[in-house]
């Protein structure tokens, strides 16, 4: 988990409304991932199982030892943020109605303190207690300060790229007052590319990373007690926010990820290419795409890792409408089983 703030080492390269589309590369379509998600179409049996458990077992101790969609996650939640507080908000409803506003309690009595979609860079107060502090609006400067300056662009549409740099292997960025300027060329970076629409994120996030370094902490916040794992990711990536991704907390969505190429954790690199499913908020829970067929995305599975169990989704329908497997699996005992026992094994 990385505890370094990133919003110093973010650069945002394509500027919003004014960015020419043709200057970025073309979103990914991920949809006929998600439809393999959903309607799964391999009938797995021990054959398969015996084929592709070793590959499900490696890329799960991977993805989850180098914790890579959380860095990735960070990144996109504080470019989110950004993004917000950039945003200037007024009134619906209340006596302060069509007025600048910071929350709902600036619009009583019972308005709200809506967006205006639109986004202003770079603006500060004068005067106020937030006196030289960056603003979207005058509520942001608050005891009578004024929001000036910047750049202001009307619901802004089109895309921008994100340019962030890694925090590194020096232990020292988690020291108390430790600000020195995270360094591209000995840390590496990841350079991401969102669709942006009226001041928000779009669904689709896709990029790259330069050899990203990252330090896990193995116990608390800090390498102190018990030391730091060190992590890296260098290849593609492209991830789906999924339908709630406007109305909820990037940390509570479930993601998909689908990442090319090589994990470093402690010294030793991990080639990967695998699809996989997690939601940052849940304590443990993944879910990897099997792809077993020949073209892609014809014969595909879920293989699902919860908190205490382990199961398959494939083409069996589950037993009931609450149930996500067709039937539990265990790697370790190298079989697959139902209510009424062993299935088969390999």
């Amino acid at each position: 988990m990385r505890h370094f703030s990133s919003l110093n080492a973010l650069a945002f390269v394509g500027l919003l409304g004014s960015c020419n589309s043709t200057d970025l590369p073309t979103a990914p379509n991920l949809q006929p991932v998600l439809d393999a998600y959903a309607n799964p179409t391999a009938m797995v049996d021990g054959a398969i199982m015996g084929e592709v458990a070793q590959e499900i077992a490696d890329n799960a101790e991977a993805i989850e030892d180098s914790e890579i969609f959380e860095e990735i996650l960070d990144v996109i939640t504080d470019v989110q943020q950004e993004l917000e507080n950039a945003t200037p908000r007024t009134c619906t409803g209340g006596t302060n109605n069509g007025n600048a506003c910071s929350d709902d309690a600036d619009c009583p009595p019972e308005g709200s303190c809506d967006s205006t979609g639109d986004v202003v860079l770079g603006a500060v107060c004068t005067g106020g207690i937030n006196d030289g502090g960056e603003c979207a609006n005058d509520a942001d400067c608050p005891d009578g300060g004024t929001c000036g300056g910047g750049v202001f662009v009307p619901t802004p549409t089109g895309a921008v790229q994100i340019n962030y740099i890694c925090p590194g292997w020096d232990q020292r960025q988690f020291d108390d007052g430790y600000e020195a300027e995270p360094d591209a060329a000995t840390n590496g970076s990841i350079d991401l590319f969102m669709t942006i629409d009226s001041g928000g994120i779009g669904r689709v996030v896709w990029g790259t990373a330069a050899r990203c370094l990252y330090l896990l902490p193995i116990e608390g916040s800090d390498c102190e007690s018990a030391g730091c794992s060190e992590a890296s990711y260098d290849g593609g990536v492209a991830l789906d926010l999924g339908d709630d991704w406007v109305s909820e907390d990037i940390a509570e969505l479930l993601v998909t990820f689908l990442i090319q190429g090589t994990i470093g954790f402690d010294g030793d690199d991990f080639r990967i290419n695998q699809s996989f499913r997690v939601t940052l908020d849940e304590v443990s829970g993944l879910t990897l795409l099997v792809d077993v067929g020949d073209p892609a995305l014809e014969e595909t599975f879920n293989f699902i890792f919860a908190e205490t169990f382990q199961c398959v989704r494939d083409a069996t329908p589950p037993p009931d409408d609450q149930s996500p497997c067709s039937f539990g699996c265990s790697l370790e005992e190298r079989r697959c089983f139902d209510e009424s026992g062993t299935l088969f094994s390999w």
